[in-house]
């Protein structure tokens, strides 16, 4: 896979199923998934990556192009900003939403911000930079998460550990799978047992019963639990009640009121809260509504649609 191919799948593309927070060992850089249960929400979106021809631009919330399609590789915005590529293998920088570029083209990969910072990849390692593209924290991880509440779940040989925006391990505990935090507590999993979720002082709140989790939005979690028929997802609740029942076969936290979820045929659609089926299943990939938009695609083509299903933009 080509270095631009790869930055896109990084910081576009949804999490592939069955990924489950790990370092990567296969020697590309490695960043925590949760398979179908990460996904970073946006809400201050008001530009979408689109795919013209070979290249990408970005589009408004009506579907009309806003910024060229230049760019060889394309992020989300976020906090303003989006991670892009002007050639196919060439270096990643930030651009604001006027399309001006705002940190220079300098690192391998780079990831959306959050809370002010954004994980950058050089030199074959993680840091963190600010909007000034002033690094923060300095390259070190083999994995760098996005800041959440204040933390992020971060590799660093051979384990997770929390860190704060000082780069300054926050909980006295490491792990083989962390997710980022959400309503106060983070999926996490320790040697030997299957997920948790754990408060910001490491204390264990919801028992290790799960093989997957995602975080929580809304009050609600997307688990993986194996049931007679296998490996099924649902969704809980924060006393760790099951308010969702475990039958989907991939799932993503909440967001604007719905949450993607895979069906039995293969497919990705949306459920409601009480876990009825508002947008029929029928993408290969689906993301998180941001700012009343979702990212859906059907076979290698994607596009978006707004919360009743329709196309804004048809998938090209």
């Amino acid at each position: 896979m080509s270095k631009s191919a790869l930055f896109f799948c990084l910081t576009l593309l949804c999490a592939v199923t069955r990924n489950v927070a790990s370092q990567n060992k296969g020697g590309t850089p490695g960043q925590s998934a949760a398979g179908a249960g990460k996904m970073a929400v946006h809400r201050d979106v008001h530009l979408y990556p689109v795919k013209v021809d070979d290249k990408y631009g970005y589009m408004d919330r009506s579907g009309k192009l806003v910024l060229k399609a230049q760019y060889s590789g394309a992020s989300r915005f976020s906090e303003g900003l989006a991670a892009v590529q002007l050639q196919k293998a060439g270096k990643v920088g930030f651009i604001g939403e006027s399309g001006q570029l705002v940190i220079p083209l300098q690192f391998d990969f780079a990831e959306p911000f959050s809370e002010g910072l954004a994980a950058v990849y050089k030199d074959h390692l993680w840091g963190y930079v600010d909007k000034n593209g002033e690094i923060k924290i300095a390259p070190k991880f083999s994995v760098g998460g996005r800041f959440s509440e204040g933390l992020a779940a971060c590799g660093l040989a051979g384990t997770f550990l929390f860190i704060n925006p000082k780069g300054d391990s926050a909980i006295d505990h490491k792990f083989v799978a962390a997710m980022p935090f959400s309503e106060g507590v983070a999926a996490v999993r320790t040697q030997g047992k299957l997920m948790e979720f754990i408060d910001p002082s490491g204390k264990t709140v919801i028992q290790p019963k799960y093989t997957l989790a995602g975080e929580f939005a809304g009050g609600l979690a997307p688990v993986e639990l194996r049931v007679p028929d296998g490996m099924r997802w649902g969704f809980i609740d924060k006393q760790g009640n099951m308010t969702i029942p475990s039958r989907f076969f991939g799932a993503y936290p909440f967001a604007e009121g719905l949450a993607a979820v895979q069906t039995d045929n293969g497919k990705w659609g949306y459920i409601t809260r009480d876990g009825k089926l508002a947008v029929p299943a029928k993408y290969d990939k689906a993301e998180a509504f941001s700012n009343g938009l979702a990212q859906v695609w059907v076979d290698n083509k994607f596009g978006y649609i707004d919360s009743t299903g329709k196309y804004i933009r048809e998938p090209k």
